[in-house]
């Protein structure tokens, strides 16, 4: 084999390598420390590669790997009841990486004009941008933010309180660029350049073990227990995801089933006097709201009057239009001029026949709820449509604070998400800086099977409750239901595809944390950092044109 064969497959190992590492850091996986060396390998390409088409390659392979390895479950193939679903997948995990690389080129040409430091520190730097940029917008999908990798380390993440997820994942990559740097330094001479290794893995050591010792003492400072605390209940039926929309035969008879297990367990949980009863997303698979199913919404009454808790619970809402004023994604009826859409919602129902104000689910899984920007690519609505009738739901526009009363007359303040919302770290931290004293989260996370997608998403609310210091409490369809503490500590967690009930204690916070009132300020300094690097860097060669 020649040498430039042997560099390739070379290459072609430490991406796989540095792919295989990353994805096993990320939840359910235990081995969450792998992310502070996953990239050492895969920098060493970036810095053997001249060739923009083949770093192209060689980081579309690492990252291809790292999304197998992260993203398997994400078109449904252990339940396999959608087609759709498994293209979508598997379109997600084919073309996702696509989006890293132009980041990954402009820190290889920023490297080649401004040296190998810096330009290694660009890719920190930009790839940490890509993560914030990559959070806004109809096609965002921070699922894969590096340091959601760290959601199990408990010590370490507590410094997300102050510089959000994208600090902690700058944070993570510069300790793989001090590993790089160090290894780099040894294969060039260990005798010449010792003491430069031995102080960068100094740096390393306290780094790294600076960060759980400061978290460790953060850890006990939240231990202490909350001077204001209310009773809250969960339910978990189980019921399968699928099936719950459309039943087995009759849709009725499947709709008045999981009602009524609702209405019959929320009695059971009310001899525990609880605060408040959560259900799960869209626990209600119809429109109560709508005249047509007043005796099911009477009954909900009924049910919250005679144990005097109120209800929190998902379900479906809509609005209707005529041809003038529709939504893209609104649904016409029969014949006439009249559309309507329908909303993932949230409401608190209360004593005395009230309802709270309706949360509608803001920020919707691309294409597996909504196509991205639908006003404006209107023909593939009819097309994309799952065959289990959610697939097209509309876009809320909203951050509703909630008011509860207690069992002893204190009113606090909570907020309720829907699913992915809660992976969106400054969409849930507007919740509290809105006045949430507490967080509710209601997911189904059923579709998958067990696989990882139900784990990485439960595995995020510690991160969420970390940054804002809040409790939250998560209450899914299958599981994964569970509180978290402000630690970021999960308690009373339960098993995928089990049915459960209970009740417990959860702290009421009023504190701000530094995120919380000022946000991404962090990974808005990394992106002018960024941009100005990468201005210079093309200034740089226009000034080296003119010398020349």
């Amino acid at each position: 084999m020649d040498k430039k064969k042997e560099a390739k497959s070379f290459s072609i190992m430490l991406s796989v390598i540095s792919g295989v590492l990353i994805g096993l850091a990320f939840p359910p996986s235990p081995l969450y420390s792998l992310a502070y060396v996953a990239f050492v390998p895969f920098l060493y390409v970036l810095a053997k590669n001249e060739s923009y088409l083949k770093v192209a390659f060689y980081s579309y392979l690492f990252l291809l790997v790292f999304q197998l390895i992260t993203l398997y479950w994400v078109g449904g193939y252990v339940v396999g009841k959608d087609i759709w679903m498994m293209i979508a997948g598997a379109a997600l995990i084919i073309f996702h990486p696509i989006f890293y690389i132009p980041f990954i080129l402009l820190s290889v040409f920023i490297r080649k004009k401004l040296g190998l430091i810096i330009g290694m520190l660009s890719f920190a730097l930009l790839w940490v941008s890509f993560e914030y940029l990559h959070s806004i917008g109809e096609y965002s999908f921070p699922w894969l933010t590096i340091a959601n990798s760290q959601a199990y380390d408990t010590n370490r993440i507590q410094i997300i309180e102050y510089i959000s997820v994208y600090g902690l994942s700058f944070l993570i990559i510069l300790f793989n660029l001090l590993g790089f740097f160090t290894i780099w330094l040894i294969a060039n001479g260990y005798s010449k350049n010792r003491m430069k290794v031995t102080i960068l893995l100094l740096i390393m050591a306290s780094f790294y073990f600076g960060l759980a010792f400061y978290g460790k003492m953060m850890v006990e400072r939240e231990s202490v227990k909350d001077t204001d605390q209310i009773r809250v209940g969960i339910i978990q039926p189980n019921f399968d995801p699928w099936e719950k929309w459309e039943g087995k035969g009759n849709r009725w008879e499947s709709y008045n089933f999981q009602f009524n297990t609702y209405i019959e367990w929320s009695k059971h949980l009310s001899a525990q006097y609880p605060d408040i009863i959560i259900w799960p997303e869209t626990a209600i698979p119809f429109h109560i709201l709508l005249p047509g199913n007043q005796n099911y919404l009477l009954k909900l009454y009924e049910l919250v009057d005679s144990i005097k808790i109120p209800i929190l619970s998902g379900f479906p809402t809509c609005e209707y239009y005529n041809s003038s004023n529709r939504p893209a994604t609104a649904q016409k009826i029969d014949q006439m001029d009249l559309f309507f859409e329908s909303y993932n919602s949230i409401a608190l129902f209360m004593q005395k026949g009230k309802v709270s104000p309706i949360h509608r689910k803001t920020i919707l899984v691309p294409f597996a709820e909504r196509i991205p920007y639908a006003e404006t690519f209107r023909f593939l609505i009819e097309p994309l449509k799952w065959n289990v009738g959610i697939s097209s739901w509309g876009k809320g526009n909203d951050t509703i604070v909630w008011t509860l009363v207690t069992k002893n007359g204190k009113n606090i303040c909570f907020s309720g998400m829907i699913c992915y919302e809660s992976v969106y770290p400054d969409y849930v931290k507007e919740f509290v800086r809105k006045g949430a004293q507490f967080l509710v989260v209601i997911t189904n996370d059923s579709w998958w099977g067990n696989t990882s997608g139900a784990y990485q998403h439960a595995a995020f609310a510690s991160l969420r409750a970390v940054e804002t210091r809040r409790w939250i409490v998560q209450c899914a369809n299958g599981g994964i239901s569970m509180l978290v503490d402000p630690a970021g500590r999960q308690i009373l967690k339960t098993k995928l595809y089990t049915q459960a009930r209970f009740t417990d204690e959860i702290g009421i916070r009023n504190d701000l944390t530094f995120y919380t009132k000022y946000g991404d300020i962090t990974a808005h300094s990394l992106l002018f950092l960024s941009s100005l690097l990468t201005i210079y860097a093309i200034v740089y060669k226009r000034k080296l044109e003119k010398k020349n």
